[in-house]
């Protein structure tokens, strides 16, 4: 059992951070824990925020996170660190020194492209928070009949518009690649993907924005006109941007994500760790980062055996094999995925019958890596235990 002396410090109370400390209580470490909640709030699962908050089936308590056990909860946000002795400074000027630091500070949304000139009336709505999706469902109060436009076709757009066109609104759904989720599920789910939007919304794929303003539409403040490059406009009582996320590293000095080893340790700086969508960690086929709930949640669990055992009183985790996953449904299509695609992946797809697909990708060796499946229901799983 750990000593009572030893102190881990972990920046971030979301799935990854959330992860490590139930983790370190769970396997019998008894000294302090000491987690920083930059929130403004209490943590919460944000795969419930398009899924849960904005339809109104659930409330922002609702999806908060349990309390964490034994552990001291700071209020804060951490500004900087220092990797030489494992100290971390919060924006109230406190420094917090550990035997071991780990950072699981997420994500955060990525911001249009520069290049897109954007009135500075337009308002733009993410998902990354309850309130910003109690916030989108103040601005289009009345759902059917309304217009919303959704930049960017990957998860969280596939769920907003397939939301929206639920209940009833228009959705023109923009996104730069013709092939949405591709690197992600493959060319053939993809492929399908696309005619489904095709379908269901006014699907702009391949297309790229130019420029954002407001609507001149007295007493709605968030409607926005957006201009493609080929000189369509499209108006819409709502503007989501859903174009992704980036690792939220900068305040730490990292430029992108934090490359990790396999057992989620930053290389030169000893007693310093990352896991979940903040960092990339090494794999056989490269650096890959991965910015999914279950994902973070088992990074979590393995950074803090990596910690235990760093600390002399734990057996080595070994190197993390990602083979968790992710599942959305769009317009009542259940598309879901476990492990990773490469780049390179080379791809087999299987016709399971009865309108479902089964998508195995494997590295340059042939050693399976993931799989993903379009209404697949257990064949995915049984597939996934092959990784």
């Amino acid at each position: 059992m750990a000593s009572i002396e030893h102190d881990v410090v972990i920046v971030g109370s979301g799935a990854a951070g959330h992860s490590c400390a139930r983790t370190l209580r769970s396997e019998g470490f008894a000294g302090r824990i000491r987690i920083l909640n930059g929130e403004g709030g209490p943590a919460i699962n944000r795969t419930l925020v398009d899924t849960g908050v904005l339809p109104g089936l659930l409330t922002g308590a609702q999806i908060a996170l349990p309390p964490l056990p034994d552990a001291e909860v700071i209020d804060a946000r951490a500004v900087r660190i220092d990797g030489s002795t494992r100290t971390v400074v919060l924006d109230d000027g406190r420094e917090l020194r550990a035997d071991a630091l780990v950072l699981a500070s997420g994500s955060m949304p990525r911001p249009l492209d520069d290049a897109i000139e954007i009135d500075a009336g337009v308002r733009q709505h993410a998902l990354h928070s309850a309130e910003d999706a109690e916030r989108l469902r103040s601005a289009v109060p009345e759902l059917e009949g309304a217009s919303i436009v959704v930049l960017g076709a990957g998860f969280i757009g596939a769920e907003v518009a397939s939301h929206y066109v639920g209940v009833g609104a228009r959705v023109t759904l923009i996104g730069r690649s013709r092939l949405p989720l591709r690197e992600a599920v493959g060319a053939d789910i993809s492929v399908r993907l696309a005619a489904l939007h095709a379908e269901r919304v006014d699907a702009r794929l391949g297309a790229r924005v130019v420029a954002i303003r407001p609507a001149d539409a007295p007493g709605r403040d968030d409607a926005a006109i957006v201009q493609l490059d080929d000189g369509s406009e499209i108006a819409g009582d709502a503007l989501v941007v859903a174009v992704g996320s980036e690792p939220a590293a900068s305040w730490a000095g990292f430029d992108g994500a934090i490359a990790v080893d396999d057992r989620f340790r930053v290389p030169g700086m000893p007693g310093v760790y990352a896991a979940g969508s903040v960092s990339a960690p090494e794999l056989p086929q490269g650096r890959v980062r991965v910015d999914h709930w279950d994902a973070a949640t088992a990074q979590g669990a393995h950074a803090a055996r990596a910690v235990l055992h760093d600390l002399g009183v734990a057996d080595d985790p070994g190197a993390w094999a990602p083979t968790t996953g992710f599942s959305l449904m769009a317009y009542g299509a259940v598309i879901g995925a476990r492990g990773v695609r490469s780049p390179d992946a080379q791809e087999t797809s299987d016709d399971l019958g009865g309108g479902g697909l089964l998508t195995d990708f494997a590295d340059a060796s042939g050693r399976l890596t993931g799989v993903a499946g379009w209404n697949a229901g257990p064949h995915l799983m049984r597939a996934a235990a092959r990784l």
